[in-house]
Protein backbone atom coordinates (compact mmCIF):
# COMPACT_ATOMS: atom_id res chain seq x y z
CA UNK A 1 0.00 0.00 0.00
CA UNK A 2 3.11 2.23 0.54
CA UNK A 3 3.93 2.45 -3.24
CA UNK A 4 0.53 3.21 -4.55
CA UNK A 5 0.40 6.04 -1.69
CA UNK A 6 3.84 7.60 -3.03
CA UNK A 7 2.32 7.48 -6.76
CA UNK A 8 -0.84 8.88 -5.92
CA UNK A 9 1.34 11.58 -4.17
CA UNK A 10 4.03 11.70 -7.40
CA UNK A 11 0.95 12.22 -9.69
CA UNK A 12 -1.24 14.67 -7.32
CA UNK A 13 2.51 16.74 -7.98
CA UNK A 14 2.22 16.62 -11.98
CA UNK A 15 -1.72 17.68 -12.03
CA UNK A 16 -1.94 19.86 -9.70
CA UNK A 17 0.29 22.34 -10.74
CA UNK A 18 -1.89 24.31 -13.04
CA UNK A 19 -4.80 26.12 -11.73
CA UNK A 20 -6.38 25.27 -15.07
CA UNK A 21 -6.36 22.00 -15.32
CA UNK A 22 -8.10 21.58 -11.33
CA UNK A 23 -10.86 23.95 -12.33
CA UNK A 24 -11.70 21.95 -15.61
CA UNK A 25 -10.99 18.49 -13.91
CA UNK A 26 -13.13 19.77 -11.27
CA UNK A 27 -16.07 20.57 -13.61
CA UNK A 28 -16.02 17.20 -15.15
CA UNK A 29 -16.14 15.68 -12.07
CA UNK A 30 -19.47 17.59 -10.97
CA UNK A 31 -20.72 16.43 -14.27
CA UNK A 32 -19.67 12.89 -14.62
CA UNK A 33 -17.99 11.57 -11.80
CA UNK A 34 -17.15 8.30 -13.71
CA UNK A 35 -15.50 9.82 -16.34
CA UNK A 36 -13.36 11.82 -13.72
CA UNK A 37 -12.65 8.58 -11.68
CA UNK A 38 -11.44 7.10 -14.98
CA UNK A 39 -9.12 10.01 -16.05
CA UNK A 40 -7.38 9.38 -12.38
CA UNK A 41 -6.89 5.83 -12.93
CA UNK A 42 -5.44 6.26 -15.98
CA UNK A 43 -3.15 8.80 -15.44
CA UNK A 44 -1.92 6.95 -12.28
CA UNK A 45 -1.43 4.14 -15.03
CA UNK A 46 0.10 6.07 -17.08
CA UNK A 47 2.89 7.24 -14.46
CA UNK A 48 3.46 3.36 -13.89
CA UNK A 49 4.10 3.35 -17.59
CA UNK A 50 6.36 6.40 -18.04
CA UNK A 51 8.82 4.54 -15.09
CA UNK A 52 8.53 1.45 -16.88
CA UNK A 53 9.77 2.99 -20.52
CA UNK A 54 12.56 5.10 -18.92
CA UNK A 55 10.89 8.40 -20.11
CA UNK A 56 12.64 11.68 -19.44
CA UNK A 57 11.13 14.07 -16.18
CA UNK A 58 9.59 16.27 -18.76
CA UNK A 59 8.20 13.18 -21.13
CA UNK A 60 6.49 11.39 -17.94
CA UNK A 61 4.99 14.66 -17.38
CA UNK A 62 3.41 14.91 -20.78
CA UNK A 63 2.36 11.50 -20.29
CA UNK A 64 0.56 11.77 -16.59
CA UNK A 65 -1.35 15.21 -17.44
CA UNK A 66 -2.35 13.86 -21.06
CA UNK A 67 -3.48 10.45 -19.19
CA UNK A 68 -5.19 12.69 -16.90
CA UNK A 69 -6.61 15.39 -19.47
CA UNK A 70 -7.72 12.99 -22.27
CA UNK A 71 -11.48 12.92 -21.37
CA UNK A 72 -12.15 16.78 -20.73
CA UNK A 73 -13.92 17.25 -23.99
CA UNK A 74 -16.39 15.03 -22.46
CA UNK A 75 -17.43 17.59 -20.03
CA UNK A 76 -19.32 18.81 -23.76
CA UNK A 77 -21.24 15.67 -24.71
CA UNK A 78 -24.56 14.95 -22.81
CA UNK A 79 -24.68 13.23 -19.91
CA UNK A 80 -27.41 10.80 -21.35
CA UNK A 81 -25.01 9.92 -24.19
CA UNK A 82 -22.37 8.90 -21.75
CA UNK A 83 -25.18 7.09 -19.52
CA UNK A 84 -26.76 5.59 -22.72
CA UNK A 85 -27.60 1.62 -22.17
CA UNK A 86 -28.70 1.28 -25.48
CA UNK A 87 -26.42 1.23 -28.87
CA UNK A 88 -26.06 5.06 -29.80
CA UNK A 89 -27.66 6.46 -32.75
CA UNK A 90 -25.44 7.44 -35.65
CA UNK A 91 -26.15 11.05 -34.43
CA UNK A 92 -25.15 10.54 -30.96
CA UNK A 93 -21.85 8.96 -31.85
CA UNK A 94 -20.60 11.60 -34.08
CA UNK A 95 -21.43 13.71 -30.99
CA UNK A 96 -19.41 11.39 -28.90
CA UNK A 97 -16.37 11.18 -31.19
CA UNK A 98 -16.05 14.83 -30.97
CA UNK A 99 -14.56 14.88 -27.81
CA UNK A 100 -10.96 14.36 -28.26
CA UNK A 101 -10.96 17.63 -31.01
CA UNK A 102 -12.91 19.61 -28.61
CA UNK A 103 -10.54 18.34 -25.50
CA UNK A 104 -7.23 19.06 -27.00
CA UNK A 105 -8.75 22.64 -28.04
CA UNK A 106 -9.98 23.16 -25.05
CA UNK A 107 -6.72 22.18 -23.37
CA UNK A 108 -4.77 24.02 -25.45
CA UNK A 109 -5.54 27.35 -23.95
CA UNK A 110 -4.62 26.10 -20.39
CA UNK A 111 -1.02 28.02 -19.30
CA UNK A 112 1.41 25.43 -18.78
CA UNK A 113 0.00 22.92 -21.31
CA UNK A 114 1.87 22.46 -24.44
CA UNK A 115 1.21 20.52 -28.16
CA UNK A 116 2.97 17.31 -26.59
CA UNK A 117 0.10 16.76 -23.98
CA UNK A 118 -2.68 18.61 -26.08
CA UNK A 119 -1.81 15.49 -29.14
CA UNK A 120 -2.32 12.75 -26.60
CA UNK A 121 -5.65 14.40 -26.01
CA UNK A 122 -6.30 14.52 -29.62
CA UNK A 123 -4.85 11.15 -30.93
CA UNK A 124 -5.60 9.11 -28.08
CA UNK A 125 -8.81 7.42 -30.01
CA UNK A 126 -6.58 6.36 -33.18
CA UNK A 127 -5.82 2.60 -34.20
CA UNK A 128 -2.51 0.97 -35.34
CA UNK A 129 -4.20 0.41 -38.09
CA UNK A 130 -6.13 3.52 -39.21
CA UNK A 131 -9.71 2.77 -38.18
CA UNK A 132 -9.42 5.51 -35.49
CA UNK A 133 -10.91 8.56 -34.91
CA UNK A 134 -10.73 11.55 -35.21
CA UNK A 135 -8.46 11.40 -37.93
CA UNK A 136 -7.82 8.32 -39.11
CA UNK A 137 -3.61 8.36 -38.65
CA UNK A 138 -1.98 4.98 -38.74
CA UNK A 139 1.26 3.67 -37.20
CA UNK A 140 3.88 5.62 -36.08
CA UNK A 141 1.98 8.60 -37.54
CA UNK A 142 0.14 8.61 -34.38
CA UNK A 143 2.09 10.47 -31.65
CA UNK A 144 4.05 7.65 -29.34
CA UNK A 145 2.23 9.05 -25.96
CA UNK A 146 -0.84 8.83 -27.28
CA UNK A 147 -0.69 5.64 -28.27
CA UNK A 148 0.57 4.59 -24.59
CA UNK A 149 -2.41 6.56 -23.84
CA UNK A 150 -5.03 4.74 -26.09
CA UNK A 151 -3.48 1.58 -24.32
CA UNK A 152 -3.84 2.40 -20.64
CA UNK A 153 -7.30 4.27 -21.37
CA UNK A 154 -8.94 1.18 -22.80
CA UNK A 155 -7.46 -1.38 -20.13
CA UNK A 156 -8.93 0.96 -17.67
CA UNK A 157 -12.51 0.94 -18.98
CA UNK A 158 -12.26 -2.74 -19.65
CA UNK A 159 -11.49 -3.36 -16.20
CA UNK A 160 -14.96 -0.37 -15.05
CA UNK A 161 -18.24 -0.99 -14.79
CA UNK A 162 -20.39 0.90 -17.48
CA UNK A 163 -24.13 1.43 -18.59
CA UNK A 164 -24.05 -0.22 -21.49
CA UNK A 165 -21.70 -3.25 -20.75
CA UNK A 166 -20.17 -5.46 -17.40
CA UNK A 167 -16.85 -5.43 -16.54
CA UNK A 168 -14.20 -7.87 -17.81
CA UNK A 169 -11.54 -9.28 -15.51
CA UNK A 170 -7.61 -8.03 -15.14
CA UNK A 171 -6.73 -11.19 -16.95
CA UNK A 172 -9.59 -10.83 -19.91
CA UNK A 173 -9.04 -6.82 -19.99
CA UNK A 174 -4.77 -8.20 -20.74
CA UNK A 175 -6.16 -10.98 -23.17
CA UNK A 176 -8.03 -8.42 -25.09
CA UNK A 177 -5.28 -5.98 -25.34
CA UNK A 178 -3.39 -8.56 -26.82
CA UNK A 179 -5.95 -9.81 -29.14
CA UNK A 180 -6.33 -6.01 -30.85
CA UNK A 181 -2.08 -5.96 -30.41
CA UNK A 182 -1.36 -4.23 -34.40
CA UNK A 183 -4.57 -3.39 -35.03
CA UNK A 184 -6.37 -0.86 -32.68
CA UNK A 185 -2.98 -1.07 -30.87
CA UNK A 186 1.10 -0.28 -31.31
CA UNK A 187 2.17 -3.66 -30.66
CA UNK A 188 5.53 -2.70 -28.51
CA UNK A 189 3.40 -0.54 -26.07
CA UNK A 190 0.70 -3.74 -25.60
CA UNK A 191 3.40 -5.67 -25.48
CA UNK A 192 5.43 -2.97 -22.94
CA UNK A 193 2.41 -2.76 -20.81
CA UNK A 194 1.42 -6.40 -19.77
CA UNK A 195 5.45 -6.47 -18.86
CA UNK A 196 4.09 -4.14 -15.99
CA UNK A 197 3.68 -6.15 -12.54
CA UNK A 198 1.35 -3.89 -10.79
CA UNK A 199 -1.65 -3.63 -12.49
CA UNK A 200 -3.63 -5.59 -9.87
CA UNK A 201 -2.57 -3.09 -7.16
CA UNK A 202 -3.77 -0.74 -9.28
CA UNK A 203 -7.17 -1.58 -10.65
Amino acid sequence: MGEIAELVKKVQMVLTEEAHVSVWMNFLRNKHAETHRHSVRVAMLGEVMATSMELAEKERTHLVRGCFLHDIGKSFVPVHILDQQEPLSEDQWNILKMHPVIGAELAKDFPGIDAVVTDIIRYHHERWNGTGYPYGLQGENIPLLARVCSVIDAFDAMLSSRPYRRQTTLEQAKQELSACSGTQFDPGVVEQFLRLTDLQLIV
